[in-house]
């Protein structure tokens, strides 16, 4: 070629944006249901007062009024190398089911009965702001 020759150069330059549309597309559910809004926050932490610090303590130390009386250790929410190994879907079934769902303390009742899942998504955020996850 010479430096004279007409030369069309197609350009793709937007040419990507219909396929990062589709995948946003596809992505954006899961992407909000794995994130929890402020408010369902505020009502979690209410949830978490209501049902889980008899034992577990306000902050979650396992040192609630009630964990004195129980004969097995209560379980500590802000031991973060514990609780890091813990998967969210794991905590959501103990929270719903209880703790004899993942072989845990067979003292911790499930709440399944008190909370729908998004209820229990919240709570598993809001217990997961105790290792500032």
């Amino acid at each position: 070629m010479s430096e004279n020759s007409p030369v069309k150069i197609r350009s793709k330059g937007w040419s990507w944006m219909p396929s990062a549309a589709a995948l946003a597309m596809i992505l954006a559910p899961a992407l909000i249901s794995t994130t929890v809004r402020a408010d369902d926050l505020k009502a979690a932490a209410s949830n978490y007062t209501e049902s889980c610090a008899n034992c577990h303590g306000k902050t979650g130390k396992g040192d609630g009024p009630k964990a004195a009386k129980l004969s097995v250790k209560v379980g500590d929410l802000t031991d973060c190398a514990k609780m890091g190994k813990v998967s969210d879907d794991v905590l959501a079934k103990v929270i719903k089911e209880g703790g004899p769902a993942a072989n845990l303390n067979k003292a911790m009742t499930g709440f399944g009965d008190a909370y729908e899942d998004n209820d229990i998504k919240g709570l598993v955020a809001y217990i997961r702001s105790f290792c500032g996850k």
